[in-house]
């Protein structure tokens, strides 16, 4: 079971590069050590870069957002695609595939998404005939009805100064009942973005922490025998959307960089690309911890794929890489 130090050691296997974002260049509060070196390289060689994300942001929000954090387009990476994106364009040629145009948004209240469409948020899940998924938080009086929890609650950094607090979850516990309501009115689920966690910062400070996500949701909906319909990694949707923004066919040429199989790896898999596993950051690493080995988040795939302990490992240690981040400076961070 070969684990290369990094990408850098492979990299000239491949023409375009799909990266995902949290867990192989981001960790919630910073960039990955060589990360943007070695996309920055890419792009100097002349490949197609594009970030790959399961987020709900729009490609165009993203790139602010990373603009201010340090990474540039043109610079460390030529494209943007996220689920937000996909679904948006579902959502526009109305192909949502659910029975009829009222929308409830269940979670943090975002309805940026179904702006100047045919579809209409309603208020009440009862007026709905379906609902989306937004990010799953915490009000203080939510959080405080679990005080038993409290421990595993953390200020969300989407808290936008000024308004009430959201809070964000390392469990499931307290969105049962709600999502329980929802199985009771039959109603269909939709998801743009099926990551089970993702590791935020706090607003209030401490370290990055593995926080509920969506696609965490939408599992214990289907769980419940609920109907999801789903937008993202590891569906078709967002790679062949990504296919047809690059102008690319699939081939072993591409590559899928990211942190989880479930997601990343089995998506680029059922694609037809390659697909090149990071397997000491991000949500690899957070399962290795809780007792899931390689071999178990794999399943029957693990000789399927490229693995890399890091996205940037290894980066110092090419002496062409450091030559050139020797002579301009390295990267903006």
């Amino acid at each position: 079971m070969k684990i290369h130090e990094g990408f850098a050691e492979i990299a000239d296997r491949f023409d375009v590069l799909l990266v995902d974002a949290y867990g192989v260049f981001w960790d919630g509060g910073r960039f990955f050590p060589g990360s943007l070196e070695v996309m920055e390289e890419a792009v100097k060689k002349g490949r197609q870069v594009c970030i790959l994300s399961n987020t709900t942001s729009l490609s165009a929000d993203s790139v602010r957002s990373y603009e201010k954090k340090g990474m540039f387009a043109g610079r460390h990476y030529t494209d943007f695609v996220t689920s937000g994106d996909v679904f948006r364009e579902a959502v526009l040629a109305e192909k949502l595939d659910i029975p009829g145009k009222n929308i409830y948004i269940w979670g943090t209240p975002r309805a940026a998404l179904f702006a100047d469409s045919a579809y209409r948020v309603v208020p009440d899940a009862d007026e709905a005939d379906a609902f989306y998924i937004s990010i799953p938080q915490l009000t203080t009086e939510e959080k405080e009805a679990f005080p038993s929890l409290s421990g595993h609650f953390y200020l969300s950094r989407l808290t936008a100064e000024g308004e009430a607090p959201l809070w964000d979850s390392l469990v499931t516990e307290p969105f049962k009942d709600s999502l329980l309501q929802m199985r009771q009115r039959g109603l269909p689920a939709l998801c743009a973005n099926p990551d089970y966690r993702a590791f935020e910062k706090p607003k209030d400070g401490g370290e990055p922490q593995p926080v509920v996500r969506q696609g965490t949701i939408a599992e214990m909906y289907r769980r419940m025998d609920g109907r999801v319909v789903e937008f993202g990694k590891p569906h078709a949707n967002i790679y062949q959307y990504a296919f047809r923004k690059l102008g690319i066919s699939p081939s072993g040429r591409v590559a899928m960089i990211g942190d989880t199989f479930r997601t990343d790896m089995a998506g680029a898999l059922n694609a037809g690309i390659s697909a090149v596993w990071c397997v000491e950051t991000g949500m690899s690493r957070y399962e290795a911890e809780q007792g899931v080995s390689l071999e178990r988040q794999a399943g029957s795939r693990l000789a399927d794929v490229y693995m890399v302990k890091s996205f940037g490992g290894g980066y110092a240690a090419r002496p062409e890489l450091s030559a050139l981040r020797s002579r301009e400076g390295g990267c903006s961070r």
